[in-house]
C-alpha cells in the first residue's frame, strides 16, 4: 500500500482524539450504579424540649445514596440519620434527587423537590462558588472557595459554606411540639475538601445550632441542640481512594493515552517519510 505511512499514524490520531473527547469525558459521568455510604463523627449537646436539662449525646451519625433509576438523569435516594447510641431519633431526612449525569447538578424537574446547584461536584471543579444542596442540609447552601491546600500528599481545594435560618422543621419531626406547636431553624457552617481534578469529596466538617421557633409567632424560644460532625475516619480514608483512583483514570484517558497516541503517530509519521525518502534517492 503506498499510503501505509499514512494510514496508521492517522489512525492512532483518531484514537487519541477518541480517548480525550468522548472516553475521558465517558469516566466524569455519575455512574449508573452509583451508591456511596458516609459516616461520621459527632459531638453533639442536645436536649428534646425548651426547657429540657442539656445532655451531651453519642451518636450514630450516617448518609445513604442510592441510585433507583436511571434515564435521562439519575434519581437518587439520599438519607441522612442522626440516632442516639440507644436508638433515638434526633435527626434524618430522606428525598430523592434528578441527578444530571454529566453535570452532576440538580435538575428542578426531576426528584421529589425543585432541587438545583450541585448534589455532587463534577470534575475540573473550579476554585469559585457552587450552589450546593444535598442530604446534609435540607435547603440549598453556598459553597465559596476559600484556599488550596495539601492532602495526604493530593492538592485540594478547601470551600467554605454557612446557612442562617434554615428551616429544618421536616427532620426534627420526631420531636415533642414539633411541627404543630415549635417549627425549627437552623444556622450552620463547615467546610468541604474536594480533589479538584476528580472533583471527590475528601473530607467534610460541619458545626451548627438548631433552635425551637414558636410556630405562630415565628419568634426564637429555645436553642436545644449543638454538634460538630466530620467525616469519620473510614470514610475519609475511602474517599481520599476514591480520588487517588478517580484522579489517575483520568489522567491516563485525557493525558498519558492521547499523548502516547499522538506521538506514536508523529514518530510514525516521521518513519514513514524518511522511508519514502530512502527509497526515492535508491531509484535515482
Amino acid at each position: 500500500m503506498k499510503n501505509i505511512h499514512l494510514v496508521i499514524p492517522i489512525g492512532l490520531l483518531a484514537v487519541a482524539v477518541l480517548f480525550r473527547f468522548w472516553i475521558a469525558p465517558q469516566a466524569t459521568r455519575l455512574p449508573t450504579d452509583y451508591n456511596n455510604t458516609f459516616r461520621y463523627l459527632v459531638e453533639d449537646r442536645y436536649r428534646s424540649t425548651p426547657d429540657g436539662e442539656w445532655q451531651a449525646t453519642q451518636i450514630n451519625a450516617w448518609r445513604v445514596d442510592q441510585t433507583l433509576v436511571n434515564t435521562q438523569v439519575a434519581i437518587v435516594e439520599a438519607d441522612l440519620h442522626w440516632n442516639s447510641v440507644d436508638g433515638d431519633v434526633i435527626f434524618e431526612s430522606n428525598g430523592l434527587y434528578g441527578v444530571n449525569h454529566a453535570t452532576l447538578q440538580n435538575d428542578p424537574e426531576f426528584g421529589d423537590a425543585r432541587r438545583t446547584g450541585q448534589f455532587l461536584f463534577p470534575a475540573h471543579i473550579q476554585p469559585k462558588t457552587f450552589t450546593l444542596w444535598d442530604p446534609m442540609f435540607i435547603a440549598p447552601r453556598k459553597a465559596v472557595f476559600d484556599h488550596i491546600e495539601s492532602m495526604d500528599g493530593m492538592l485540594v481545594y478547601v470551600f467554605r459554606f454557612s446557612v442562617g435560618g434554615m428551616d429544618e422543621t421536616k427532620g426534627y419531626a420526631s420531636l415533642p411540639g414539633v411541627p404543630d406547636r415549635y417549627r425549627v431553624l437552623t444556622d450552620g457552617q463547615g467546610s468541604l475538601w474536594i480533589e479538584p481534578l476528580s472533583g471527590v469529596l475528601v473530607d467534610y466538617r460541619e458545626q451548627g445550632a438548631s433552635y425551637f421557633v414558636d410556630a405562630i409567632y415565628l419568634e426564637r424560644v429555645a436553642k436545644f441542640h449543638e454538634w460538630t460532625s466530620k467525616y469519620a475516619s473510614e470514610t475519609r480514608s475511602a474517599q481520599l481512594g476514591q480520588a487517588r483512583n478517580s484522579r489517575w483514570r483520568l489522567m491516563l484517558l485525557e493525558t498519558i493515552l492521547p499523548v502516547g497516541f499522538s506521538l506514536s503517530a508523529i514518530l510514525l509519521f516521521a518513519a514513514g517519510l524518511y522511508r519514502a525518502w530512502i527509497s526515492q534517492r535508491a531509484k535515482r
